[in-house]
């Protein structure tokens, strides 16, 4: 009877306490996947591939003329499906690098400043091992990371473990990007987001802690690590 009572008690409690705090945690889990860095010179800024090829062009081509970086960097990522059966029936339609080329020309940034990744991408896991070659191969030890908001956590935490902490990362989120940390619960499009966000941040951590287990991996080549299968 007396541990009826406690549970009676306890209960009421905690949904009480949920009730009172879940703004907070919901408040908590709408800033965790944003990373905002302060901005400094770099290398290079990166473009991630997935916006449809305006939004992070903006804040990129923003960076470069407000001189964070001489160079500009523009990921590849897999075409849509649909694009292969346009191409045989003759049909042209911009992909996403068309359109991110089509912004960087109409603000007048130099080709010779871009560098692009030529390998599409299938997962985030998979563009941030692209891009380190990439940057390796040209000696970028720092690069600004434009992105989305939500994505911004998760990337720059890729990065960091695909590259073994050898290049310095600059988060930069798109100032063209409306998610709402704030209230992204009161929002369909940002609540969208936030859940899947999450369930490919699970996903990493799971896969992160996979492979500290003795015997996950063999050898120490980029090629090893396990693509999440997702952006």
């Amino acid at each position: 009877m007396g541990r009826l009572i406690r549970w009676l008690i306890v209960f009421p409690l905690l949904g009480l306490l949920l009730y009172v705090g879940h703004p907070f945690l919901l408040r908590g889990m709408g800033r965790y996947l944003i990373t905002e860095d302060h901005l400094q010179k770099a290398g290079a800024i990166a473009i991630l591939a997935g916006d449809g090829g305006v939004g992070r062009t903006l804040e990129a081509v923003r960076l470069y003329q407000d001189g964070y970086a001489p160079r500009i960097v523009l990921t590849h990522q897999r075409l849509p499906k649909g694009y292969e059966a346009l191409a045989r029936l003759g049909i042209s339609v911009p992909e996403e690098r068309n359109i991110q080329w089509m912004v960087l020309k109409a603000m007048r940034v130099p080709a010779t400043v871009v560098l692009q990744v030529g390998e599409r991408a299938d997962s985030t896991e998979r563009e941030m091992i692209y891009l380190t070659r990439l940057l390796k191969e040209h000696r970028i030890g720092t690069v600004i990371l434009v992105t989305d908001r939500s994505h911004s956590t998760r990337v720059s935490k890729i990065l960091a473990r695909v590259s073994g902490g050898r290049i310095a990362i600059i988060s930069r989120p798109t100032r063209y990007d409306t998610f709402d940390p704030e209230g992204w619960w009161r929002s369909r499009a940002d609540a969208k987001e936030v859940l899947l966000e999450y369930e490919k941040l699970l996903n990493y951590f799971a896969q992160s802690a996979s492979a500290s287990l003795p015997g996950w991996r063999k050898g120490g080549s980029d090629s090893a690590v396990p693509a999440e299968g997702t952006f």
